[in-house]
Order: structure tokens, then C-alpha cells, then sequence
């Protein structure tokens, strides 16, 4: 992979886990259920948990990666909004918003070597997690939505 483009999709990878960490946790703070609150704070441990193995591979590889300076910002205004939506409609929107981050992450493991396809394969199946939450949800199948996150969780 050139180095621009993977700097730049370390980059979107940070990004994307900060982002969500601060959506879900701020969604959590104002969701209108205790058991949409529990869900928020379930995706919310998956960004946590990846954030850390991202900062943990980045070192590993002696890399670094940055991040847009309002993305903060716009993370907890995005988390309090997807707490007041109604919940089918904020389903849709993280099932959507999980697309341009799945495109990163499959190119990233098209260019993974023997160094980096553990790390990247586990940040793909992160993210597909989180849109197999969304999709189960907008089913109406919350029960079981969570057991692709709990699985990645666990490992």
C-alpha cells in the first residue's frame, strides 16, 4: 500500500474509533431507556476495547495516526442526537455510518501482511459488528442484536 493512503486510512481508523466511542457513550448519557442505555454502553466497551488495540498496533508498528480537531465535538453532538431519535431511525444511521469506515478497513486488509492481519482482520470484524447490531435491531430482533459485539468483547 502506498504510504499516503495508509496514513491516511490510520487516520480514518482513529477517527472512526474515537468518534464512536464518544457517540455511544454520549448516546448512553441521554438514551431514552435503560435498555437502550445498556446497548449504548455495550457498543460504547467495543470502541473502547478497539481504540486501545489500535493505539497498541500503532506502536507496535511504530506508527502514528491524528485526528481532525472538531471530530470531538461533533462525537458527543452526533451521540446526544442518536439518543433522541426515534430508535429505529438511529439504527438506520449507524448501519449507514458503518459503510465509509467498512470501506477503510477491507482495503487496509487487502494490503495486510503477516505483521498486521490479526489486528486488521479483528478492526473489519469490529466494525461489521457494529452493523450487524444495527440490522438486527431494525429487524426488531434486540434480543440477540448484541451477540456479534459480545463475541468481540470476549476475544
Amino acid at each position: 500500500m502506498n504510504y499516503p493512503q495508509y496514513q491516511h486510512d490510520l487516520n480514518t481508523a482513529l477517527e472512526s474509533e474515537i468518534l464512536g466511542e464518544l457517540i455511544f457513550l454520549n448516546a448512553a448519557k441521554h438514551a431514552r431507556s435503560a435498555e437502550q442505555q445498556q446497548k449504548w454502553q455495550t457498543l460504547a466497551q467495543l470502541e473502547t476495547q478497539t481504540l486501545q488495540r489500535l493505539q497498541d498496533f500503532l506502536k507496535q508498528q511504530g506508527q502514528t495516526a491524528s485526528i481532525r480537531f472538531h471530530l470531538k465535538l461533533q462525537a458527543k453532538a452526533s451521540g446526544i442526537a442518536m439518543a433522541k431519535l426515534p430508535w429505529k431511525l438511529a439504527m438506520h444511521l449507524l448501519k449507514q455510518g458503518t459503510k465509509p469506515f467498512m470501506a477503510t478497513f477491507e482495503r487496509m486488509n487487502q494490503h495486510a501482511d503477516a505483521n498486521t492481519q490479526d489486528f486488521l482482520k479483528y478492526l473489519l470484524a469490529h466494525e461489521q459488528a457494529l452493523a450487524e447490531f444495527a440490522m438486527q435491531e431494525l429487524k426488531g430482533n434486540s434480543t440477540d442484536s448484541l451477540e456479534a459485539v459480545f463475541k468481540l468483547l470476549k476475544s
